[in-house]
This record gives C-alpha cells, sequence and structure tokens, in this order.
C-alpha cells in the first residue's frame, strides 16, 4: 500500500471489545482439528504464544516428523500437547475425541475447526466421491462439533471456511459449497446465542491446502490479483477476529483492480459495491479501443492478434513465442477454466460477446481475432447509426423549433 498499489482485505472493521475480549486463557483447553497440518500447527504455535498451555490437535494420522518437532518445541514452551487421532467426520470420532478432553485435561473453552480436504476439478466431470470427500470434514465435522460442544460454555467456536465460497474458485465448485455450509452453520449458531465464527482465509503462502496447490492454479490465482497470506499476517487477524463481534469474515490479500479486471461478474456482488465504483473504470478497456478505433484495417487485425496472443500467454503461463497464431488454443493446451478467464477479460476490455465454448472448439487466435473484429464493426455500425438518427432528429426538432417561431 505504500508503493501505491490498491491492496487489502476484506476485513469487516473492529469495534472497540473492551472487557469483552476473548482472550486465551492458561487454565483452558483448545482444540484445533486438522491440527497436524500445516495451518493447524501454526494455529497452535500463536496460541501457545498468546497464553494457551493446555492445546488438544486432532488429525487422522500420528504427526509427522516436522509436526512432532513443533509439538515438542511447544511442550519445551510450558504448553500440553495432547495429538488424539480421529476422523472428525465421524460422531464416534469427535465424542471420543470431546470425551478424552473431558476426562482428562481443563475445560474445552474454544474450537477451532480447521480439518480440510480438496479434490479439484471441472464441475461437469466431478462424481460424487469428489464431493463426498471434500464435504465430509467440512459439512459432517462442522456439525458432529456443532452438536456436541453447543451445552458447553465456549468462548469461541471458529470454522476455517474458504475465499472460495464468498467468491467462487475455478475448480472448486466441491469446495465451494463446503465452506458456505460452514458459513450457513456459523451463522445459525449465532441466531441460537452461541459463539460462531467463520473466517473465509485466501490460500496461505506457506501453510495450509493452499500452499500445496499445483504450480498452475497458484499462478492463476496471482494472475487474477489475489495473493496469499503470510502465516504471521493471518494469526494477526485471527487474533483481531476473535476479539470482534462478527460472524463472517473474508480475509485475502488482494490487488482490487487486477481482481475486477480478471474477474468482472463479481464486481455486481453487493459486498464488494464499495471497490467497485472506482476501480472498474481503471481496466483496461478503454485503452486497447481507443488504439483500435483510430487504427486501420490492417493494423487492428494486428493489434487483436497481439493482444490475445499476450493475454493467452499469460493465462497459460507461456511466453508469447511459444503461442502460434494459427494452432488451435485446445492444442496449446488451453482447458476449460483458462477459457472462462479468456473470454472474461476479453469481454471486459473490448466489449464483446464470445461464448468461453468458443474457444474450446479449435479456434486459432487469426480466426479469433477475425470474429472480435467483426462483433467490434457492427457495434461500431449500430453506433454510428444511432448517432446519425440522432442528428437528425435534432435537426428536425431545430427546424420545428425554426418554424413554431417564425410562426
Amino acid at each position: 500500500m505504500q508503493q501505491g498499489k490498491h491492496i487489502g482485505k476484506v476485513v469487516v472493521s473492529m469495534p472497540e471489545t473492551g472487557d469483552e475480549q476473548k482472550s486465551i486463557k492458561p487454565e483452558a483447553s483448545y482444540l484445533i482439528t486438522g491440527g497436524l497440518g500445516a495451518l493447524g500447527l501454526e494455529v497452535a504455535q500463536w496460541m501457545v504464544s498468546e497464553g494457551a498451555q493446555n492445546i488438544v490437535l486432532t488429525g487422522r494420522r500420528s504427526p509427522n516428523e516436522t509436526a512432532q518437532k513443533i509439538i515438542e518445541e511447544l511442550e519445551a514452551a510450558g504448553a500440553s500437547v495432547s495429538v488424539l487421532l480421529g476422523d472428525i467426520s465421524t460422531q464416534e470420532s469427535v465424542m471420543k475425541i470431546l470425551e478424552e478432553i473431558s476426562a482428562s485435561l481443563p475445560p474445552l473453552k474454544g474450537v477451532i475447526h480447521a480439518a480440510g480436504v480438496l479434490d479439484d476439478g471441472v464441475l461437469q466431470k466431478m462424481n460424487w466421491e469428489g464431493f463426498t470427500k471434500v464435504m465430509a470434514p467440512k459439512v459432517s465435522g462442522t456439525w458432529y462439533l456443532h452438536q456436541l460442544t453447543q451445552d458447553l460454555p465456549l468462548d469461541f467456536f471458529v470454522c476455517f471456511s474458504s475465499m472460495a465460497s464468498m467468491l467462487g474458485n475455478y475448480g472448486q465448485g466441491n469446495y465451494a459449497a463446503a465452506n458456505a455450509f460452514m458459513d450457513g452453520l456459523v451463522h445459525y449458531r449465532r441466531g441460537q446465542g452461541l459463539p460462531g465464527l467463520s473466517i473465509n482465509w485466501g490460500a496461505w503462502a506457506t501453510a495450509g491446502m493452499a500452499a500445496r496447490l499445483a504450480r498452475e492454479h497458484q499462478n492463476r490465482m496471482q494472475s487474477s490479483g489475489v495473493m496469499a497470506i503470510e502465516p504471521e499476517l493471518g494469526m494477526q487477524a485471527l487474533g483481531l477476529l476473535l476479539s470482534g463481534s462478527q460472524s463472517q469474515v473474508g480475509v485475502f490479500p488482494v490487488n482490487w483492480p487486477e481482481f475486477f479486471r480478471q474477474m468482472p461478474g463479481l464486481a455486481k456482488l453487493p459486498f464488494l459495491e464499495a471497490f467497485t465504483t472506482k476501480l472498474v473504470e481503471q481496466s483496461q478497456k478503454g485503452q486497447i479501443l481507443e488504439q483500435l478505433n483510430v487504427a486501420s484495417e490492417t493494423e487492428q487485425e494486428k493489434l487483436l492478434t497481439s493482444y490475445l496472443q499476450s493475454k493467452i500467454a499469460h493465462i497459460m503461463g507461456m511466453t508469447v513465442s511459444q503461442i502460434e497464431l494459427e494452432q488451435s488454443l485446445t492444442v496449446m493446451g488451453l482447458d476449460s477454466l483458462m477459457a472462462v478467464e479468456l473470454r472474461n477479460q476479453v469481454q471486459t476490455e473490448l466489449a464483446v460477446d464470445i461464448p468461453a465454448t468458443r474457444f474450446m472448439e479449435g479456434i486459432t487466435i487469426v480466426a479469433l481475432a477475425t470474429e472480435i473484429k467483426q462483433q467490434l464493426i457492427i457495434k461500431t455500425d449500430k453506433n454510428q447509426t444511432i448517432e446519425s438518427n440522432n442528428q437528425e432528429q435534432l435537426d428536425q426538432n431545430k427546424d420545428s423549433n425554426w418554424i413554431e417561431v417564425e410562426l
């Protein structure tokens, strides 16, 4: 932000909380599901630094070497760390974990539900197993945690949701739906007078599932203006949110001008309205159209092919020289997700309507440039006709007014 870039986080401003601040208590126990993963361990370290002395980490498998080392460091710092294995998506496992906490540890005062799995893919090609695998910890796990802790005097019940359920994300329809359930359940809890907070996190830089995404997916996110969360900043945000009164908050660093340029449809979302009024106007739409308007027919073809070549190279993670003008986009490796991204950019910047499916039909850059050029010509002709008709109407009005005066 010091460099003048429009980068920020979608985080609701925090009111003064005073005595209501939900501080971490040394005499309490805190449960972190998915606690043996990178993100869960980040949370555990932060909680111990805040004064927690009784941490319960759950996972489906025993701690790996890295996790074990962190656990030993936490214990060396004076904390008691319990590792309870089980599948958080089954009622039996959740009951067993809570019973063990009740029997041998101080009262449970906080739950951080950070368990989750990914199984990305295009929605039309996804099987039901791909849904249930992702849904299990987010839907079943959240529900059982809610049911079995609702009678406990918790200070907080925090669900680690995702920006996918707030803004959507390519190839993550199942993940978005699963996280949307968490968001909804938290609102339900709040309506019942129970503590609840759902945090729609963006991608993490060095922790969590997002850090393990394929390089191609990470590049696509960065190209859309969404940047990764540094763990230290993420934990600072968690601390602030635990002291707040919101039920759902999105936390993700974003370059808003780039984001809205890549995702123009999201500019219509009501909760993003504050960002859109000025930023959408900063898109590149005017720049390329101005160049095309003053160019000759031959120059227009060159501008469009060069424009498309550059866009496609960026989206596919290739150099411009690798993009062949006469080769099918699909042969070069353009997939359906890339096609949607390309359609969004072309639609925003050139004000033309090319269906995303058209990019998957074996079309070349040269052919695509011709189609776009034709749409621009038709649009220009219509505009000129409208302007001509308006001018004739003005002339008629002038004549009528003159005649009326003369009479």
